[in-house]
């Protein structure tokens, strides 16, 4: 599996607690953004047609207009082929900005999986958030997804947000179940340094989350989708290929600032600056990297067992593996924290939302 990942960095807005690449209010360098990111994409010709799945992400790349969108999938396909003869291919789209217009298109351009941002039904939430849309925008961005012909769409949600009740939670799951999705993630809010909520002394709610996770799970699971990732549920044939294979240490190629890549033993990603990035193009020259490394020995090893971690399955126990890390594994299962079975290693079911501290051991 060979993953491709296009970002586009462009927001109407920056939300409270966003620390991604994005920018707000810099919509007219669209059009020298695309000739940037044709550029960057023409430097990797030798992988043309060497694609499994695609994702666009941000930023919000439901902002571009229909003219933009087609120029954006013209890039794509130069490199993938045909968007609709990949097995994946997942555009990312934020309820304000998707109209019926360019679900259309981008349904007909081969994109066969949307992924759309809700975090809550409450609109006070939202506004705290700094989100831009509000639920009945979702309710109508979502429907438009369905009547253009989408039959695999994603709804993200978020616990223990600043002023969250219990009920409101239960309120958002609810009417999003409701709409039967064919996949849902859940992200407990992260304050970052750097965003507004790290400046306003917004404070994290761990406890809250981790309750309202706990409670999301089991009402996801009884509908009928299932955990395949400490974050994210799916009916079944509809778990995500793209972010499968980031777990599974498979290849991916990533464009724009601040995306990541793994080609050929490399990890690396560009330098995060919109401005960076255009000005490189500008001159014809590559983004300098903001890192590159090759992890060998064990660092490649505990890489493997955090990624392979994060999924339900766990990760087969190899004697390499047990042998590298054999105390702290050890140490995991007196805690409780993880299981052995049949020749594999997860963390326990009911202790997925204390991943990092399974994490921890391996660093």
């Amino acid at each position: 599996m060979r993953g491709l990942y296009v970002h586009v960095p462009f927001c109407r807005s920056k939300c409270g607690y966003c620390d991604f690449a994005s920018e707000a209010g810099r919509g007219e360098l669209v059009p020298a953004y695309l000739d940037a990111l044709a550029a960057e994409a023409g430097r990797y010709r030798a992988l043309e047609g060497g694609f499994d799945t695609l994702y666009v992400g941000g930023g919000t790349p439901s902002l571009l207009s229909p003219a933009q969108l087609e120029r954006l999938v013209s890039v794509i396909s130069g490199l993938t082929g045909p968007v609709a003869d990949l097995k994946e291919a997942t555009f990312e789209a934020n309820p304000e900005s998707l109209t019926s217009e360019k679900a259309v298109l981008l349904r007909k351009a081969g994109f066969g999986r949307a992924s759309l941002g809700l975090q809550a039904c409450q609109d006070r939430l939202l506004e705290a958030l700094g989100r831009p849309h509000r639920c009945a925008d979702f309710l109508r961005a979502y429907g438009a997804l369905r009547e253009a012909g989408f039959d695999n769409v994603s709804a993200d949600l978020m616990t223990g947000l600043p002023g969250q009740t219990a009920e409101d939670f239960d309120d958002s799951l609810r009417t999003l179940l409701e709409l039967r999705p064919e996949h849902v993630s859940f992200y407990a809010l992260e304050v970052h340094e750097g965003t507004a909520f790290g400046a306003a002394g917004v404070k994290e709610a761990p406890d809250e989350a981790a309750e309202m996770y706990e409670r999301g799970s089991a009402a996801l699971e009884a509908a009928g989708l299932a955990r395949y990732e400490i974050s994210n549920f799916a009916r079944p044939g509809r778990e995500s290929l793209h972010n499968l294979n980031y777990w599974d240490q498979g290849e991916y190629l990533g464009l724009g600032p601040a995306a990541a890549s793994y080609l050929d033993g490399e990890r690396r990603a560009n330098a995060p600056g919109l401005d960076a990035y255009l000005a490189a193009a500008a001159a014809g020259a590559p983004l300098p990297p903001q890192y590159s490394e090759r992890l060998e020995g064990r660092a490649a090893k505990a890489e493997r067992i955090m990624l392979g971690l994060r999924k339900s399955a766990g990760i087969e126990l190899s004697d390499d593996i047990f042998i590298e890390f054999g105390g702290e594994i050890g140490r995991l299962l007196e805690a409780g924290l993880v299981e052995k079975e049949a020749g594999r290693l997860r963390i326990r079911p009911e202790k997925l939302y204390l991943a990092n501290a399974v994490f921890r051991e391996f660093v």
